[in-house]
């Protein structure tokens, strides 16, 4: 893999009601990384604990992070910059891609047909069929897409992660978190780093310039949610993100994450013949909690969560 780590620093201050925020960043050239490997940035240590083609385990500012290298975008719970007068705070968002340097072929008719492939599985709410889609995009537009090209730019990579795939609910967000998270935090990444000359006609009628209010609230519960799952604001937020329902807050751990695509797969293919009406959900938890708890993970239904209410 040709790649860089970037890492960058998001500042925000707050001064009189008036909102001020920006966004630098440096990187590490993967020719150079290794296990074990330190450097320098922002004046920390970054640390490579294990490194592999699917994914980096390192240390910085004093925390332990696991990222995928395809399609993963990390960003860290917010921390306060000390000020007397101006309300400040900042983070750390983590992803890697290729080179700008590097040209890669940008195609509209293959990101049509995978949001066409989307949409039809979010209609037969086959939400889970959606997630290597998802990543794949996610993909297409931090690696294929590097930063500007042809027909492509930050202004349009955030319309797409907007339109496409948050405002649609292609995915569980209760079921995915770290893929629901990454395409928040990439679109607000693209959002720091668009021009004004990357607005064209099209996106001065259809870009939705104040939607990022929506993401900048759950960037900032899905950092705490995959910062730490089982932590007193990690399951404030899992609370709060799932609202009238309680959810087994196994859901937002890693070890739930990597196997739920693989899990629905099978059951998918275990009740494909059961008639999908009343009492189906039963069934359907049995099945998921058995093919959880064959691959090391313990899971309690919606129904054993919620036992005051009555489900079909």
């Amino acid at each position: 893999m040709e790649q860089l780590f970037y890492i960058f620093r998001i500042e925000t201050s707050m001064d009189m009601g008036i909102g001020n925020r920006s966004a630098e960043f440096m990187y590490i050239d993967m020719k150079e990384a290794h296990a074990g490997g330190t450097f320098l940035v922002f004046d920390k240590e970054l640390t490579i604990n294990t490194l592999d083609d699917d994914k980096m385990e390192f240390s910085f500012c004093g925390h332990t992070y696991v990222i995928n290298r395809y399609w993963q975008v990390l960003g860290t719970p917010e921390f306060h910059i000390p000020n007397e007068r101006i309300a400040e705070n900042g983070r750390y968002v983590f992803l890697f891609s290729k080179d700008r340097s590097i040209t890669c072929e940008w195609s509209d008719s293959h990101i049509s047909e995978l949001t066409d492939q989307i949409d039809k599985n979010s209609k037969e709410g086959n939400h889970w069929k959606n997630i290597p889609l998802v990543r794949e995009f996610i993909h297409e537009l931090k690696d294929v897409a590097p930063h500007r090209g042809n027909g492509i730019n930050p202004a349009y990579k955030a319309h797409y992660i907007a339109e496409l795939l948050l405002k649609r609910n292609c995915i569980d967000r209760a079921e995915t978190p770290r893929l629901f998270h990454s395409l928040c935090e990439l679109y607000r990444l693209y959002i720091d780093y668009k021009y004004m000359e990357d607005m064209d006609q099209f996106l001065k009628e259809h870009f939705d310039e104040y939607y990022f209010r929506n993401v900048d609230d759950w960037i900032y519960r899905f950092a705490w949610i995959v910062d730490n799952p089982t932590g007193k604001i990690g399951l404030e937020s899992w609370d709060c993100i799932c609202r009238t329902l309680k959810i087994d807050p196994v859901q937002a751990t890693p070890e739930w994450e990597e196997v739920i695509y693989d899990v629905e797969k099978e059951i998918d293919e275990e009740l494909k013949d059961e008639p999908r009406g009343m009492g189906f959900c039963f069934g359907y938890w049995s099945a998921k909690r058995a093919a959880l708890a064959r691959r090391g993970i313990e899971w309690k239904s919606p129904a054993s969560m919620n036992p005051s209410v009555r489900f079909d």
